[in-house]
């Protein structure tokens, strides 16, 4: 027997944050942050890259927050703004866990507006310099392929009739497939290069990508709302100009969804025939939607969006650090091993070399997801993978032997 009202939660959708996951919305123009506890922010800041429980992730996030505050101070209230008191309150300004920010951000009481948008604020703030702060640093596509594909693969099973799953035990929504993109070659990130506007490398978001494949169509929107309730994706760090939609009409599927459950709670229908009708909701609802990839298809229709995972590995420049301190001192001279064992000592106490024993940078990954009738239909044709990349290289060759071409032509 279906419970009613665990089901009618289960298609209960946070439209805001959907729109920042799907809809091109940035997550600095939400007007609050739905954080209920603090375990949810720990989970929350987790899944954006940092821990709170790890004192080295607290005392950078601190200085993001120190930052942030001068940045404020500085650039955006005058002299006679902060000197009437036009200023965060005194608790936030003495923050010293961005958990508090987080829960702050969320509070509800009238009483506390004022904290709720300067911690929105702060927020806002810090998100920005976050980003720019591991914008310059490097990590490699294995290290962070390891640890994306493992946020992924912690929600994705099979049961015991061999069936595909993404979710929990509780939650679930069944898949017919799920495809990792293939790590990108040199010569294929320089043929991106070659046919993209820009032409920068910043601009290349699908390093790294999954292609999720419902078996029913309206499964695909509950695979967007698992993606963030499930902390696989965290919805600040999704890129808004990167999101992409000609699979389905948002506004309409939502009608339907709440008109449903508002019928599925008032026991108009019953559970089995909610789950009937929502199935039903996988008649075409195709989006018109602008291409945006010349080269793309415009028989190819999915919902795409672009996350940022901030990768952490260890520090190679400070390896000479272990190997001081792996060294079999029992062969050395006693004033030897004791200078060795004084130096690995005092040199791993350093702030310098504490807090620099990891480099982390945010990486992009590209979502790809889409129903088993769309997926068929992008697997042939106009749509075929192939002729995409013939298309590539026509808009490469043209850019770069336009003027080489024009003087052969007597030669071709």
């Amino acid at each position: 027997m279906i419970d009613k009202t665990q089901l009618a939660d289960m298609w209960k959708f946070p439209w805001p944050v959907m729109d920042v996951l799907i809809g091109g919305e940035s997550s600095i123009d939400l007007p609050e942050m739905r954080v209920q506890s603090r375990e949810e922010a720990t989970d929350f800041l987790r899944c954006y890259g940092y821990d709170p429980e790890d004192p080295a992730d607290l005392r950078t996030m601190h200085a993001i927050f120190v930052e942030a505050l001068a940045f404020i101070e500085a650039k955006l209230i005058t002299p006679r703004e902060w000197s009437r008191g036009i200023r965060p309150p005194p608790d936030l300004l003495a923050c010293e866990d961005p958990r508090d920010l987080l829960l702050w951000a969320s509070g509800s009481l009238p009483a506390d507006r004022l904290k709720r948008a300067w911690s929105c604020a702060m927020l806002r703030v810090m998100h920005t310099i976050a980003h720019i702060e591991g914008v310059n640093r490097y990590v490699s596509v294995g290290a962070a392929r390891q640890q994306i594909m493992a946020r992924f693969s912690h929600f994705i099973f099979r049961d015991g009739s061999r069936q595909l799953w993404f979710g929990d035990r509780e939650s679930k929504v069944r898949l017919d497939r799920v495809e990792w993109k293939e790590q990108k070659t040199r010569n294929s990130i320089i043929l991106k290069l070659l046919h993209k506007r820009d032409n920068v490398a910043e601009t290349i978001f699908d390093y790294l990508g999954v292609r999720i494949v419902t078996t029913r169509l309206c499964d695909v929107m509950m695979v967007v709302k698992f993606l963030r309730e499930f902390h696989v994706v965290s919805y600040p760090n999704c890129i808004p100009a990167r999101a992409r939609n000609n699979l389905i009409d948002v506004a309409r599927f939502k009608q339907q969804v709440e008109t449903l459950r508002d019928m599925l709670t008032a026991g108009s229908i019953t559970p089995e025939e909610f789950e009937s009708m929502v199935a039903r909701l996988s008649a075409p609802q195709v989006a018109t939607a602008a291409r945006d990839n010349l080269h793309s298809a415009a028989t190819y229709h999915s919902i795409q969006l672009t996350g940022r995972h901030l990768v952490t590995v260890p520090n190679d420049q400070l390896s000479w650090l272990d190997k001081v301190k792996n060294i079999d001192t029992k062969t050395l001279p006693a004033d030897t091993a004791r200078a060795l064992s004084e130096l690995g000592s005092l040199v791993s106490h350093w702030h310098s070399v504490r807090d620099n024993r990891r480099i982390s940078a945010f990486f992009p990954f590209e979502i790809q997801i889409m129903d088993y009738d769309s997926f068929k239909q992008a697997s042939a044709g106009a749509a075929a993978h192939g002729r995409y990349k013939q298309s590539q290289v026509r808009a490469a060759r043209k850019r770069v032997l336009a003027k080489v071409l024009e003087l052969s032509k007597d030669l071709l």
